[in-house]
């Protein structure tokens, strides 16, 4: 419902900016006398300045963001990343108001949300991510462990239960474990002792846990 509403919100901002005057200008362009600001990496964008709401457009009359500062302490608390076709690709999102982003929005080209990051260890990096399925209930989770920006376990989940498990054992980027998760319990787990990526044993485990069998399996 938040991923829902904060779009909603940004979406709204804008078009309210859009109808007033940076959409009308020829070839796309905002109309002058809209100044051009620099940002932080250096890239120049012209500002429409609402107050509350600011738009930044690109060289080319693209809108590339919108940011919203909804208890008007100067600071923005939503900023909305555009990509092409004014389609909001992400939306950070400041709930505290402390200045640092909480919630990190994610959207596909046809503007479903596609996940949803928070973060757990270092403030304003996101390290966990919750995929939702069609009912708002997360469908995956990816976490990373060691704050490096990669994806070392993932979780799949089915009316909420785990029932796959990948796991990133050496933190090289690649998975190389990939378990099965029957009843909430660990029915049997794929291992890539070769390093190639692919699974070459698998190990079958009982109802108390222990290991019954391993397998070979073929490349």
């Amino acid at each position: 419902m938040k991923a829902a509403r904060a779009a909603a919100v940004l979406g709204l901002l804008f078009t309210a900016a859009c109808g007033e005057r940076a959409c009308g200008g020829l070839g796309g362009l905002p109309p002058a006398p809209l100044p051009m600001v620099k940002d932080p990496d250096g890239r120049m964008y012209y500002l429409l300045d609402k107050g509350e709401y600011k738009g930044y457009y690109g060289p080319d009359g693209e809108i590339a963001r919108v940011e919203y500062d909804s208890n008007k302490d100067g600071r923005a608390d939503y900023i909305a990343h555009y990509g092409p076709n004014r389609k909001v690709r992400l939306i950070e999102v400041d709930e505290d108001y402390d200045a640092w982003v909480d919630r990190w929005e994610y959207y596909d080209a046809a503007g479903a949300l596609e996940k949803v990051g928070r973060w757990r260890r270092v403030k304003g990096k996101a390290d966990i991510w919750r995929f939702p399925g069609k009912d708002g209930i997360p469908v995956r989770i990816e976490y990373d462990e060691d704050g490096d920006g990669r994806v070392d376990r993932a979780e799949v989940l089915e009316n909420g239960r785990t029932v796959r498990v990948e796991i990133d054992a050496d933190r090289d980027g690649r998975m190389d474990r990939w378990q099965v998760w029957r009843n909430g319990r660990l029915a049997s787990e794929d291992l890539d002792t070769r390093g190639t990526g692919k699974p070459d044993r698998r190990l079958v485990y009982g109802p108390a846990g222990t290991i019954l069998r391993v397998e070979r399996l073929s490349p």
